[in-house]
């Protein structure tokens, strides 16, 4: 159940326009594989659950995103952010093309929260096919 917002429109209206920035700005960095961008924007007590089932935390996480993306033609669609006054969830679909030359399809959900003024991603959760 989604809880009110107690945020005026416009701090509502900026704060979702600062998360889909942040949105974006997340998945260039997987794309380009930049560590440098993940250090700055990822909580120091971060999660992400893999398509895999396993967890990683924050320094593995940055250690795989160093890699390069083994996929092609990766790109987000149908992006949704939620705002819970300083937290929200943004939902994203991707679609991409496996090495082998298989379409695949891919869902995401990441938990960002709002401290000290400044949005920073506490959890993320990767599913794909």
């Amino acid at each position: 159940m989604q809880q009110a917002n107690p945020q005026t429109p416009a701090a509502s209206a900026e704060n979702e326009s600062q998360l889909v920035r942040l949105n974006q700005e997340f998945i260039n960095a997987v794309k380009s594989s930049d560590k440098a961008w993940f250090e700055s924007h990822l909580a120091a007590d971060f999660l992400n659950s893999n398509a895999d089932g396993t967890l990683s935390a924050r320094a593995e996480f940055i250690k795989r995103a160093a890699q390069p993306i083994q996929v092609g033609d990766f790109a987000v669609h149908d992006v949704l952010v939620r705002l819970f006054g300083s937290s929200a969830i943004v939902h994203g679909r991707t679609t991409f093309v496996h090495a082998d030359g298989r379409a695949g399809v891919g869902r995401y959900t990441d938990v960002w929260a709002k401290t000290t003024g400044r949005w920073l991603c506490v959890a993320a959760d990767v599913s794909r096919g």
